[in-house]
């Protein structure tokens, strides 16, 4: 007797696990209720900087990028890349080399060193200068664990972040990427 064919029934394929799991990002508890988005296409800093453009730094091996307002005045952009191994802190470590290698005074534009390891190891907080040096971007980049967390601040009106809500929103992000298993 000739057995009937089994049927086979198509599984739905499993979803690959997102390389920076959503709960690593800033929420919109940490974002004065602000929803992310999407990062808007033409945004013109990077949001992995590399303050000499001739000197390599790490590579990530994945990365995850949102954009939200906070409040009515700043517009908060963050990314989170993730590294093997020691990546991480070898990134922020060439990043911090680079600020002092390649960085502007208040006069000029390009990126402007403010802090280093001022809450801890492996962080820098710079700006990113435009208009001469009037008006300026905050950068806060820190390592945690595998991830390096860039949160950038900008203001449309008067052209400058302000650094100490950026910090604030910046230890919010390495709270979050610390506590987050790979």
């Amino acid at each position: 007797m000739q057995k009937a064919p089994t049927e086979k029934v198509a599984a739905a394929a499993p979803k690959a696990p997102r390389l920076v799991p959503q709960r690593v990002m800033l929420q919109p508890a940490d974002l004065g209720g602000a929803l992310p988005g999407p990062v808007e296409a033409g945004f013109a800093w990077p949001l992995l900087p590399q303050p000499c453009a001739d000197t390599p730094v790490p590579h990530p091996v994945a990365g995850h990028s949102q954009a939200a307002d906070y409040g009515d005045r700043f517009r908060v952009y963050e990314n989170v890349a993730r590294y093997r191994g020691d990546g991480a802190r070898s990134y922020v470590t060439e990043l911090k080399a680079q600020l002092d290698r390649c960085g502007v005074g208040g006069g000029d534009n390009g990126f402007h060193p403010v802090a280093v390891d001022h809450l801890g190891p492996d962080m820098a907080l710079f700006a990113g200068n435009y208009d001469e040096g009037d008006r300026y971007v905050g950068y806060f980049v820190a390592a945690a664990g595998h991830y390096v967390v860039v949160v950038i601040m900008s203001d449309a009106r008067l052209g400058a972040a302000d650094l100490t809500i950026l910090n604030d929103l910046g230890s919010a992000a390495i709270r979050r990427a610390g506590s987050a298993r790979r």
